[in-house]
C-alpha cells in the first residue's frame, strides 16, 4: 500500500507543478524512511545518493549531452532552414505540400537531434512562417508542426531509447535499429493524414519546380542530409560506438555550421555550449533522482504488487500489453517521457519477464506511448514550445493535435497486435 500511496503522492506534486526532480527526491525521502528504519540519521541520505550516483553513472549517458548539443548547433547554424527548404521545394506541387514537407524534415531532422523540442523549436517557427505565408490555415499548420516533433524521440539516435537502455539493460544498437521501421510508418500515417485534410481543406497547390531550383536546394542540404547516415553506419559498422557517434554528430554539425555555413561564431558556440550545460544538467538531475525513487519503489515491492493486480485483471499477454498501454498515456499526461521511462522501467520490467515480452518490442511501444504526452496536458512540452515559438494559442492548438493523437494510439494499437515490425528489422541484422 506505501508504494502505491507514494507513487501517487510523486504524481500528484509533479501534477501541481513542482519540479520532477524535487518531487522524486522527496518521495525518495520518505520512502526511504520506510524502507531502512532509520528516519533520522544519515542512511537514508547516503542510500539515496548512492542509487542515483549508481544509475547516472554509465558511459552511455555521456551521448546525452552531446545529441542535445548537436541539436542546438544545427538549429542555430542554417541547418534546419537549409533542410525544410530542400524538402519544401521536392513536395511543393503537391497540395498542401508544406505539410508534407513538415513532416519529411522533422524526419530527417530526427536522425540529428533525438529530441522532439528541439525539433519544434527550431523547425517549428521555420515551418510555421512557410505556412503562414503561403495562406495555410493556422490549425492546421500548428497541428501538423506540432505531430511531426513526435518523430524526434522516435527516429535513431533517441535520447529516450537511450535512458531505457541503461535502465533495461538493452543495446542501445539494437533499440536505434527496431525503431527505424515505426518511426518511417508512424511519418507515412501522419502523411496519409494531411493529404486527406489537404483535400478537405482544399489548400494550395504549387508549381513544379525548376531543375535548376532542386539542384540548388539539394547542395545547400547534402551535407545536413548525410547526419543519420553517417551516424547510423557508424554504430553497426562497427566504427564507434552510439556514445561516441553523438560525439561525431557534435564535430559534423560543428564543421558544417562553421566551416561551411559560417553561421556559427565563437559568441553563439559558447553560448550553445551554456545551454547544453544547463539543459544536461537539469535531464540529469531528473535521471538521478527518478532512477532513486524507482529503486526505492522496487525494494518496497511495488513491482510484485503490480504483477499481482495485473495477473488478477487478465493472464493474456496482447491484453496485458494494451493495459500498459493505457498506463503509459496517463502516466505521459503527467510526466516527461525520459523521467518516466527511467521510473516505469525497473517498476514493470517484472510484469514483461512474468508475461514473456521482448524487452526491445516492450521498450519500443513504451518510448513511443509516453511521446504522446508531449502532446496532452497539463505537461505537453510541445505545445508550450510551439505556443512560445510560434504565438498559436494553447486552446487551438489541445484541440488540432487529437487527430493526431488517436492516429499515433491507433498506429501503437498496431505494434502490439503485430510485434514484427519492431523486431524484424534487428533479427535480419542478426542483433536480436
Amino acid at each position: 500500500m506505501l508504494p502505491v500511496f507514494l507513487t501517487f503522492s510523486a504524481l500528484t506534486l509533479i501534477t501541481c507543478g513542482l519540479m520532477i526532480g524535487v518531487a522524486a527526491a522527496l518521495v525518495s525521502i520518505i520512502g526511504g524512511m520506510a524502507l531502512f528504519g532509520d528516519p533520522f540519521g544519515a542512511r537514508v541520505p547516503m542510500m539515496i545518493s548512492r542509487f542515483a550516483i549508481d544509475r547516472i553513472d554509465n558511459f552511455l549517458l555521456l551521448a546525452v549531452p552531446f545529441f542535445i548539443l548537436a541539436g542546438r548547433l544545427m538549429n542555430t547554424g542554417g541547418v534546419t532552414v537549409r533542410l525544410f527548404d530542400f524538402v519544401a521545394v521536392l513536395v511543393q506541387p503537391l497540395r498542401g505540400g508544406l505539410g508534407y514537407a513538415n513532416v519529411m524534415a522533422s524526419f530527417v531532422f530526427a536522425g540529428m537531434s533525438g529530441s522532439a523540442t528541439a525539433d519544434v523549436v527550431g523547425l517549428g517557427s521555420i515551418e510555421m512562417k512557410a505556412m503562414r505565408s503561403n495562406g495555410y490555415p493556422e490549425g492546421f499548420s500548428a497541428g501538423v508542426t506540432a505531430a511531426s516533433s513526435l518523430l524526434g524521440p522516435v527516429i535513431p539516435p533517441s535520447i529516450v531509447l537511450i535512458a531505457y537502455a541503461v535502465q533495461a539493460e538493452q543495446s542501445v544498437a539494437t533499440l536505434f535499429l527496431a525503431a527505424i521501421v515505426p518511426g518511417i510508418l508512424l511519418a507515412a500515417c501522419f502523411m496519409v493524414w494531411v493529404a486527406l485534410e489537404s483535400r478537405r481543406l482544399k489548400l494550395p497547390a504549387g508549381s513544379w519546380p525548376s531543375g535548376r531550383e532542386v539542384r540548388i536546394k539539394a547542395l545547400h542540404a547534402i551535407l545536413p542530409l548525410l547526419t543519420p547516415g553517417i551516424i547510423l553506419a557508424g554504430i553497426y559498422g562497427g566504427i564507434f560506438t552510439p556514445t561516441e557517434a553523438a560525439a561525431v554528430a557534435v564535430l559534423y554539425a560543428l564543421l558544417l555550421t562553421t566551416f561551411v555555413y559560417r553561421e556559427m561564431n565563437w559568441r553563439t558556440f559558447l553560448a550553445e555550449l551554456k545551454g547544453t550545460a544547463l539543459d544536461t544538467a537539469t535531464l540529469m538531475f531528473i535521471i538521478a533522482m527518478t532512477s532513486a525513487f524507482g529503486v526505492i519503489m522496487l525494494r518496497l515491492g511495488l513491482p510484485q504488487a503490480m504483477v499481482g493486480i495485473v495477473v488478477g485483471i487478465s493472464e493474456n499477454p496482447t491484453i496485458v500489453m494494451f493495459l500498459m498501454l493505457v498506463v503509459w498515456l496517463l502516466v505521459g499526461c503527467f510526466m516527461a517521457q525520459t523521467p518516466a521511462i527511467i521510473i516505469l522501467t525497473p517498476i514493470l520490467m517484472p510484469i514483461a519477464d512474468r508475461f514473456g515480452f521482448d524487452m526491445i518490442h516492450f521498450g519500443i511501444v513504451m518510448a513511443m506511448a509516453l511521446t504522446i504526452g508531449l502532446l496532452t496536458p497539463p505537461v505537453g512540452m510541445v505545445l508550450y514550445a510551439l505556443r512560445k515559438v510560434a504565438d498559436v494559442p494553447l486552446a487551438i492548438l489541445f484541440r488540432v493535435v487529437m487527430p493526431y493523437i488517436v492516429i499515433a494510439v491507433l498506429f501503437i494499437s498496431l505494434l502490439i497486435l503485430v510485434p514484427q515490425l519492431v523486431t524484424a528489422l534487428p533479427y535480419a541484422f542478426g542483433l536480436h
